[in-house]
């Protein structure tokens, strides 16, 4: 066994740690969130149940504080407990393969074959399934992902090996470490909450079919000890959830929160929740075996790859029929159940499906499929060849090492050659922000700084750079830092400023011409440095209140062989307001003289009142279908949300400001 763990341990650690900096890119923004509730820990605001993104259990956060104690805020703080869950999980996958198929070899049963002389066949199984899971893209994907839902395997696969140790030994304390296992499970991942219904009703069904007679191999020997066993397991998990459970009595709808928002019977029992639950069990589970059925989200997956490699899946599909055929085994009841229980989650919460990451549970059991498959195969030559000792012998190596090397060179390839230096993945990954981040500890701003993103408060750019703690992320100002989407408005700073956009909010191409934009790629050139040449001369300024101007109002008309122009503001601001989201809407028209409309435009003010410069100037704009008529004037209100428009000594009644139309040769300076 210690040559299978050795083993299982370098073939996990490679693929887990090789290029561990560089891949995945980026820092996603949930990998983020939890790094900011780990801030709070390291804070002193530790909880066992963070309330905040619908809810999520706490000790993954913890982990991640302790990594970050160590290691500072980056992403491979955030990202390193994963990984070493993920190596944990195939040594746990190891000693539970032992305990199903070795442990056991000295009663009748499956696993009694032998296979190359004295060896038995069972020794590959854990082996197998060990390296199957440490060389599959997916495990591998969520083993480098900051994220708590690898955990949930770690500590399944340890509740499992525990579990059966206690069956093969009937000892007391084996039962108490696993239900010391499935506790701990509880405070990771909502999904593990379906781990005492599996035990719960594998133990429930052996001991019904032990008592029936019903699988006569395999009774149980000892009906008290069982019971007892089980009544330990369960004691002590229940001992060790408790804390959480306390949390959740005193606050009832932290328990379900997540759940409901996707779960298909939010809205009660029907027809059309029972066909989209066998939809979404169809697709879950046909993601395992079926080419382009995977999860389609690139943080997840490789866009539509499946689970297992195709000469995988067939070795799934035939220990998946040999599993089926034996079903009253308890071995292969047990991972049958398996199967079915830690899939259900993903049935029932239907916002998007496949999903991966509900699917989580399944492992590692389901990497057993193909272990059995592969071993049913080689059981099934081995009468065929027992004339052809040295054939025999080549079969029995080269077939487990194709098995292995297939799963092993398409993970490879496919994760580190096809997904990872994929720009998409970077992309998904939040590359901009972390570009964006690095650029700034490289290059201290004097000055005021602006961020183009794509989210307000980028949770990826509030960890690594203003590192944030959660409680502090909504009060929390940076009077340095101003955040604006450069696809809806773009700021007129001091030459001293610096502005940094990303990738996922990059201005239009119209805007980049007028004003002569340089973009600078920084990083890995996901983010970058932007300059402007041209200037502006504005007119008079309109004051709508003591801290916000419109100094100029200009028509830009559709290029040739198009028909959509742009009318834009120029504002003046004095200081921030204290307002939420995005305070205001700005309507806008082209129009005559007398003021009658044209053509409208009504769009919310992208920059935020929170963040206006002070002093400064900033841009907006909307698009519009140009008319056929020729305007003379533009006209334009600003409307607070969910209150009548801003009446100025300027505006009429209805707060329409009428202005002479001006063109961008009226307003620009060029270079």
């Amino acid at each position: 066994m210690g040559s299978v763990l050795l083993l299982a341990l370098i073939v996990a650690v490679f693929f887990r740690f090789w290029q561990i900096g560089a891949l995945p890119p980026g820092l996603f923004g949930d990998e983020a969130a939890d790094g900011l509730d780990a801030l709070d820990v390291l804070a002193g605001r530790g909880q066992i149940f963070f309330p905040t993104n619908f809810g999520r259990e706490g000790l993954h956060m913890w982990i991640v504080a302790l990594s970050i104690r160590l290691l500072g805020v980056t992403p491979l703080a955030v990202r390193l407990p994963s990984a070493i869950a993920g190596v944990i999980t195939a040594l746990a996958t190891v000693w539970l393969g032992y305990e199903l198929f070795v442990h056991r070899q000295s009663q009748p049963g499956p696993s009694a074959s032998r296979w190359l002389g004295n060896i038995p066949s069972a020794w590959l199984i854990p082996a197998l399934a060990a390296l199957y899971l440490s060389t599959n893209f997916w495990h591998v994907h969520f083993s480098r992902f900051g994220i708590r839902g690898v955990f949930s395997t770690t500590l399944l696969a340890l509740t499992a090996a525990a579990l059966w140790r206690g069956l093969n030994l009937h000892h007391w304390r084996w039962f108490a470490l696993s239900g010391l296992f499935m506790g701990v499970g509880a405070h990771f991942y909502t999904a593990s909450r379906f781990v005492p219904l599996f035990i719960g009703l594998f133990m429930g069904a052996w001991l019904l079919f032990s008592l029936l007679g019903l699988c006569p191999s395999e009774r149980i020997n000892s009906v008290l000890h069982f019971c007892i066993g089980g009544t330990i397991l369960f004691g002590t998990a229940a001992l060790v959830f408790a804390p959480l459970g306390m949390y959740f009595l005193n606050h009832p709808g932290s328990f379900s929160q997540r759940a409901s928002e996707v779960s298909v019977f939010s809205q009660g029992l029907s027809w059309q929740a029972v066909s989209t639950v066998a939809a979404a069990a169809l697709a879950n589970l046909a993601q395992f075996v079926v080419p382009g059925h995977g999860d389609m989200a690139r943080f997840y997956n490789l866009p539509g790859r499946a689970v297992f490699d195709p000469l995988t899946a067939a070795l799934a599909l035939v220990g998946l029929g040999v599993s089926l055929r034996k079903w009253r085994h308890p071995l292969y009841g047990f991972l049958l159940l398996w199967l079915l229980i830690m899939s259900s989650p993903s049935f029932i919460a239907v916002d998007r499906y496949p999903t991966l990451p509900r699917v989580l549970g399944v492992l590692p059991g389901i990497m057993f499929f193909p272990a059995i498959g592969l071993v049913a195969i080689l059981d099934a030559l081995r009468p065929r060849l027992q004339n052809w000792p040295r054939l025999a012998v080549i079969v029995a190596c080269l077939l487990p090492l194709l098995g292995i090397g297939v799963s092993a060179v398409t993970s490879y390839h496919d994760y580190f050659q096809v997904w990872g230096p994929d720009p998409r993945t970077a992309d998904a990954f939040e590359q901009d922000m972390v570009d964006a981040w690095r650029w700034l500890q490289a290059h201290p701003a004097d000055g005021q700084i602006y961020l183009s993103s794509d989210l307000y408060k980028h949770p990826t750019f509030m960890f690594l750079y203003e590192q944030t703690p959660t409680t502090e992320f909504l009060s929390h100002v940076d009077p340095q830092l101003h955040w604006f989407d450069a696809r809806h408005a773009w700021p007129l700073p001091p030459p001293s400023a610096t502005i940094l956009v990303g990738n996922s909010a990059l201005p239009p191409d119209w805007l980049v011409q007028k004003l002569s934009l340089t973009l600078q790629p920084v990083g890995k050139g996901d983010a970058f440095v932007a300059t402007a040449a041209t200037e502006l001369r504005p007119s008079d300024d309109v004051p709508f209140s003591d801290r916000l101007s419109l100094v100029d109002q200009i028509a830009i008309p559709p290029a040739a062989g198009t028909s959509e122009g742009i009318i834009m503001q120029i504002w003046r601001s004095t200081a921030p307001e204290a307002l939420p989201g995005h305070a205001y809407q700005i309507q806008s028209a082209l129009a005559a003289a007398d003021g009658h409309q044209y053509v409208q435009a009504s769009e919310d003010m992208r920059f935020r009142a929170t963040e206006w410069p002070s002093p400064g100037l900033f841009v907006t704009w909307q698009t519009l279908v140009w008319p056929d008529a020729e305007p003379t004037h533009t006209v334009m209100r600003l409307v607070p949300h969910d209150e009548l428009p801003i009446v100025t000594p300027q505006s009429d009644v209805d707060g329409w400001v009428l202005l002479p139309l001006r063109t961008w040769d009226d307003l620009a300076v060029q270079p």
